[in-house]
């Protein structure tokens, strides 16, 4: 028997490659994708943080929101370690991790579940969380995510409707359209109709309520008979997506002349395109001799806060919070208006309100999915036709 003593150093080299677990590739040059530098410390245990961005003003730290894709995983478990999860909002201390912070994962970025291993440490700021990996690559981010590509596939889908009517309202820092969608009967006449004006995502990291101007839109265009009976009734004109650069570079909060667009609608320096497109379409709506019956915008908190929550000045919309909670849960907040959306159309004589929603759960331990979210959009519409006509 011929032996090849030469061969057998190289071989064993070989072996011992090949047996090795390969590195965690970590990645996020996609839509919405943002994460600071991971490094793997361990095997199969990185270390990083979040991407911090900060206002242009220099007091803002916004830090929370992350979106990552991770392969070489598959039937791993893999540790995620982020520090330095403190910011500024509003030159105070932005804390928002907790214990019960649950990202989710995905394999084909549509289908997400929770991650439930989770621990967050107060006093370090640092979050860690692990999943055992079926599959590869996997997708990771701190909550649903959102991005600019479900829009665009929902506007095309919306364009075939014979109810729904799309305008550009204006045009971003990179070029990205800010849709207007008009949804009603037009063969209804118009002299009996409220019109009704919502907005979402005017901050980026906030994508549920992305996810609920969705439902709001798709259960407008269906055939159910009280969405027939709202487009007969009402004008809706929705922004589904106030901030898409902000969106599409995976931001916390700022558009990418970071700047936080809810802050700056009291002012008149026609800096950021966003907010004077609409602040435009609104002076023309009006100066026509149309009204606004009512002002929307969604937000959410982070997973802090367990609850959603519907945020206005007075108490001229408690009875339509309370018609609201029958068909989805959101409670009463009365808080005067600081330099917001909501600020600016109050001052015009508009009764308007802030929703929050919930990223985590709303106290019960269900951590909410994007068909709850949805379902909260199908929940406003139904509560404005009782509000308003019932």
């Amino acid at each position: 028997m011929k032996t090849y003593p030469y061969l057998i150093f190289p071989l064993l080299g070989l072996l011992v490659v090949s047996c090795k677990s390969p590195s965690v590739k970590i990645s996020a040059d996609f839509d919405k994708g943002s994460i600071g530098n991971m490094t793997e410390t361990n095997s199969n245990h990185l270390s990083g943080s979040t991407q911090h961005w900060l206002k242009r003003d220099g007091i803002g730290d916004q830090y929370y929101w992350f979106y990552f894709k991770a392969d070489q995983v598959k039937n791993k478990r893999v540790i995620f370690e982020l520090k330095d999860l403190k910011g500024v909002y509003r030159e105070t201390p932005h804390i928002v991790y907790t214990d019960y912070t649950q990202p989710v994962y995905s394999y084909d970025q549509k289908h997400w579940k929770r991650i439930k291993n989770v621990k967050y440490d107060t006093s370090t700021y640092t979050f860690v969380f692990s999943e055992r990996f079926e599959e590869e690559p996997v997708w990771i981010a701190y909550a649903h995510p959102y991005p600019t590509s479900r829009l665009d596939e929902l506007l095309e889908k919306v364009k075939s409707s014979e109810y729904a009517k799309i305008s550009k309202l204006a045009r971003t820092k990179e070029k990205r359209d800010i849709s207007l969608v008009h949804i009603t009967d037009h063969e209804t006449p118009a002299e009996d109709k409220k019109n009704i004006l919502i907005l979402a995502l005017q901050h980026a990291g906030e994508d549920a309520g992305g996810f609920m101007a969705e439902g709001i839109i798709q259960f407008l265009l269906s055939e159910a008979k009280e969405a027939v009976s709202a487009r007969a009734r009402f004008n809706y004109f929705i922004v589904p997506m106030m901030n898409p650069d902000g969106i599409f570079n995976g931001t916390s909060r700022y558009n990418m002349k970071m700047e936080d667009l809810n802050n700056i609608w009291l002012e008149d320096d026609k800096k950021q395109p966003e907010v004077t497109g609409l602040k435009n379409w609104a002076d023309s709506w009006l100066s026509a001799g149309n009204d606004i019956d009512l002002f929307i915008d969604i937000h959410n908190h982070t997973q802090f806060h367990q609850y959603n929550v519907f945020i206005f000045q007075d108490h001229e919309l408690d009875s339509l919070v309370t018609i609201m909670d029958k068909f989805w849960p959101i409670r009463i907040w009365h808080s005067e208006f600081k330099g917001s959306s909501c600020s600016y159309f109050y001052g015009r004589d508009i009764p308007s309100g802030t929703i929050e929603l919930s990223q985590s759960h709303l106290g019960d331990g269900n951590y909410l999915t994007i068909e709850d979210y949805l379902s909260f959009g199908k929940g406003a519409v139904l509560a404005l036709n009782e509000f308003y006509f019932d």
